[in-house]
């Protein structure tokens, strides 16, 4: 069964391009991974600085695989958006499965 995360990310004030442009290395890289079938950010129409990452991926074991190789080996690719996270907040992790 696939399974869906949407994931909501407050940036600091006026950083959501920078954000953007973070985020299309980590993209390119985790679309060539096993089972990953979605992997998109959305900027709120009405504030600027609230993303939202849609993914998707073919099922639980894959999406954990990802999980652990995005915390031991990309940390590179994810400290730079980890760093324009507005001060304070983390992310909300909602996951669905299709």
């Amino acid at each position: 069964m696939a399974i869906r995360h949407i994931i909501s990310i407050r940036v600091a004030a006026g950083r959501a391009a920078e954000f953007a442009a973070a985020f299309d290395a980590v993209r390119a890289h985790t679309l060539r991974e096993e089972g990953c079938e979605q992997y998109d950010l959305y900027q709120n129409t009405t504030d600027p600085d609230a993303l939202v990452m849609l993914e998707r991926w073919t099922d639980q074991q894959t999406l954990e695989k990802h999980m652990a190789t995005e915390r031991t080996e990309n940390t590179d690719l994810l400290n730079p958006l980890i760093s324009l996270w507005e001060p304070g907040t983390t992310p909300t992790v909602e996951r669905y499965e299709d």
